[in-house]
């Protein structure tokens, strides 16, 4: 059997003993409301009232806001029962198409669509399926100036039927991922708190290793490092090549993997700053979102947008060290002092030199940045194999909904 999945015109292949419908075939679709806001007896009672910022991926245990009884007898809002799966119709950036299953009875607003599924079809299975789907159905929204879902569109969404048991075998499995995908993600916070606290001790002096007495110094970071050391000018040949890192392609430690390439003639005005092996990139546009990293030999040959700062390490210090002040409260606090501008934020690299750290000795430098390099080794290993978990619970997902790959049910094994 052939149908068209979310995605207008797409043909998909379905195994034998699968049927196809709608979102209205197997759920009843309703939505909810909002209670006055001039009527301060509708709010802050003990009915939880969901909004579609809260609707992403996930079981929906609490809500940020709750209604009184009064709110849902007076308005549109209606309580739904635990088991009913939300999908955001609008929302602000990703939110729309974004799905959820309440863990809890809950009241919705109007933004909200409630599928309250038939007998017979399996809750986890379907939330699944509507989760692959998350960027087909978002094609599926009005056109027009703001993009939306509505009930209409909602309900002519279409679905594979599997028979039951072979729904609730595929939820099963992919409810087995999602559980090490979770634990991980839980493990990646742990480790980005503990080195959170670690910092607070290591780079105040408040915590010193075995051998270390020394009294610690306050410098400005133009005494510890050259800023903008090097940069190329007009006398560069119009057809030097070169990989050049714009403020977008760096994140908290990362370098994006695929730079495009430019040559001098063509390249962006800004990309001016040469970077070497070692040298820091301090991003001086929306720095509290630190986009700071260090150069590897991987990028030694790059050119870099003047809205960094680059950073060199001076003599007898160590840039794995500065690397790590810069993500600590105390850099951040004055940071966010020196910021200007609300549309486009930023300091310039006066205010980067200026910049207060407190500084041991060289060998103590070497060795707590040696911990904290660790501790972030300890945590991109963490995020690989979240990373690594999620493309393969997506593959399995793109096989198992569509019926491309059968699972085994107990019955078969027993023959």
């Amino acid at each position: 059997m052939s149908w068209v999945s979310p995605k207008k015109g797409r043909l998909m292949m379905l195994p034998k003993k699968w049927n196809v419908g709608t979102i209205e075939t197997i759920a009843k679709v309703a939505s909810g409301g909002t209670p006055s806001r001039e009527n301060e007896s509708y709010w802050n009672g003990d009915i939880p009232w969901v909004t579609t910022a809260e609707v992403k991926f996930g079981l929906i245990l609490d809500t940020q806001q709750k209604i009184t009884k009064s709110g849902l007898d007076n308005s549109s809002a209606k309580l739904f029962p635990a088991n009913t799966i939300l999908m955001a119709m609008y929302g602000q950036g990703k939110t729309r198409g974004q799905v959820a299953i309440l863990g809890i009875e809950a009241s919705t607003n109007q933004a909200c669509a409630a599928l309250l599924l038939k007998e017979g079809y399996d809750i986890d299975f379907y939330y699944q399926y509507l989760v692959s789907q998350y960027e087909n159905i978002r094609e599926l929204a009005n056109s027009g100036g703001q993009q939306n879902l509505s009930a209409g569109i909602v309900k002519e969404i279409v679905v594979p039927i599997p028979p039951l048991p072979e729904q609730r075998k595929i939820a099963q499995i992919l409810s087995t991922w999602d559980k090490s995908i979770v634990t991980t993600e839980k493990l990646i916070a742990a480790s980005q708190q503990q080195k959170k606290a670690l910092m607070q001790q290591l780079l105040t002096g408040k915590k010193r290793f075995a051998g270390f007495s020394e009294e610690w110094e306050r410098y400005s970071l133009g005494n510890l490092v050259f800023i903008d050391k090097k940069s190329i000018g007009k006398s560069t040949p119009k057809d030097f090549s070169f990989r050049y890192i714009s403020l977008s392609d760096v994140s908290a430690g990362v370098i994006n993997n695929n730079l495009k390439v430019h040559q001098f003639m063509s390249a962006p005005s800004r990309a001016r700053r040469m970077v070497q092996i070692g040298d820091i990139l301090f991003s001086t546009v929306r720095p509290n979102l630190q986009g700071f990293s260090i150069i590897s030999e991987a990028y030694s040959d790059c050119i870099a947008s003047t809205g960094f700062s680059v950073l060199t390490p001076k003599q007898n210090v160590c840039g794995n060290y500065i690397y790590q002040c810069l993500f600590s409260y105390d850099i951040t606090t004055q940071i966010d002092a020196l910021v200007v501008g609300s549309n486009y934020p930023a300091i310039n690299s006066s205010d980067v030199k200026e910049l207060k750290i407190y500084c041991p000795n060289y060998p103590e430098q070497q060795k707590i940045a040696a911990v904290l390099t660790a501790a972030d080794q300890e945590i991109n290993a963490l995020q690989s194999k979240l990373a690594h978990l999620k493309q393969e619970k997506k593959t399995l997902m793109q096989q198992l909904l569509t019926g491309k790959r059968r699972v085994v049910l107990e019955a078969e094994t027993s023959h």
